[in-house]
Formats: structure tokens, C-alpha cells, sequence
């Protein structure tokens, strides 16, 4: 009954500093180290999250991933769109994390890179503005993270994190609705209000009568 938990404990016990695939919670084991390569946070332990989201914002991607190379992501994010949207985007921009990528099936993957001599400066300017509309994905993963609970998850295994991943992108879409509704019943509660005041003004207004003498 008790022998996966054993072997479990007995791994831990077993393990050293510089092992590999080392157990870091034993309540789930299949955490990893992420090396972040940032000076206030060299790493996190956890899971990776892919997120993918369109020009408007909105996300259409939303998978959860061990620890691969970023590169070998690629793919089965696209074919969860694919899914979702029933087709595949012509370009997918993507940061040097993605480097080595350069075309899946009929998506072409745009990577920052130093300029070629020969390149126009009209194209130049062209792909400094889509790496720059690129990096609006960040404050949207913050969000992401701290408002709809995906900075931690509570379901056990990588389906769990795959469930919690998903349940916080489709918050994060239904709140962004919710406010482009509420911004606009805001404007027609204000014109009906509008309406009715002027209407009452007219319909309440004593009329009055001018007597003429001769």
C-alpha cells in the first residue's frame, strides 16, 4: 500500500547535491529547478507555462510543461491553437529563449537576431515594432499569475497544472470581456438616463399661458 511513498523516501534519502532529476517536494514529486538567470531569483521550483495570446490580447494557448528547452514547446502550443482556432497563425513571435526555431508547418517563428547588412531599413523597423508588441505577453502573464491564482497550483500533476493553467487563461479572457461589457452597458445606462431626464423635464414642466390685453 505504502510502497510508492517508500521508494519515494528512499530516493530522497539516496539523493545528492549534484544528482539529477532530484525529488524537491515530496508531496509532488515531478517539480523541477528552473534556472531563471536572473540575479534577484537564479531560480524557481516548479513548471513551465506556455501562453499564447493574439495582436488583441486575448489568450488562445495555455499549457503547462516540466522543464524542456523553450524551443521544444513550440510546437504543441501551436497545435493547441491549431485546435482552438482551427487553423495555424502565419508568424508567431517569440523571444531568444526560442532561438534555433525557425519555421513549424506553415507558422514562420520570428526571433530577435542581429540585423543582416543587406536588410532594408523598412524591414528593419518593421520587426523592431513586432518584437516590441511581443513583450505586451509579460504584464499579461503577471496578471495571469496574481490575479487568477496560476503563481501556485493546488491539483496534483502535470494534468492539474495543465487544468489550473487553462482555468487562469480563461479568467483572464472572461475578465477582459467582462470589462469591455461593462464599459459599454456604462455608456447605454448613461444615454437611456439621459433620455428619460430630458423626456421628464418636458413632460413635468408647467406650461405657461400668456394672457394678451387690448
Amino acid at each position: 500500500m505504502y510502497q510508492t511513498d517508500l521508494e519515494l523516501f528512499k530516493r530522497v534519502l539516496a539523493q545528492k547535491r549534484i544528482d539529477k532529476d532530484k525529488v524537491y517536494s515530496l508531496h509532488e514529486p515531478d517539480t523541477c529547478c528552473i534556472s531563471k538567470g536572473k540575479e534577484h531569483k537564479k531560480y524557481e521550483f516548479g513548471n513551465k507555462a506556455s501562453i499564447v495570446k493574439t495582436t488583441t490580447g486575448v489568450i488562445v494557448g495555455a499549457m503547462g510543461f516540466r522543464n524542456p528547452y523553450d524551443g521544444h514547446t513550440l510546437e504543441p502550443a501551436l497545435q493547441q491553437v491549431k485546435k482552438m482556432l482551427g487553423k495555424l497563425p502565419k508568424i508567431a513571435i517569440v523571444d531568444r529563449g526560442y532561438r534555433g526555431v525557425n519555421k513549424i508547418e506553415a507558422t514562420q517563428i520570428l526571433v530577435p537576431k542581429a540585423t543582416p547588412k543587406n536588410q532594408s531599413h523598412y524591414m528593419t523597423a518593421k520587426l523592431r515594432k513586432a518584437h516590441r508588441k511581443r513583450a505586451a505577453i509579460e504584464p499579461i502573464i503577471g496578471h495571469v499569475k496574481h490575479d487568477h491564482r496560476m503563481v501556485r497550483h493546488f491539483y496534483k500533476g502535470i494534468v492539474g497544472d495543465n487544468i489550473n493553467i487553462m482555468l487562469a487563461a480563461a479568467g483572464f479572457n472572461f475578465k477582459r470581456m467582462m470589462n469591455i461589457w461593462k464599459s459599454s452597458l456604462w455608456l447605454y445606462l448613461q444615454k437611456i438616463y439621459q433620455s428619460c431626464f430630458i423626456y421628464c423635464q418636458i413632460l413635468f414642466t408647467p406650461k405657461r399661458t400668456i394672457l394678451w390685453g387690448f
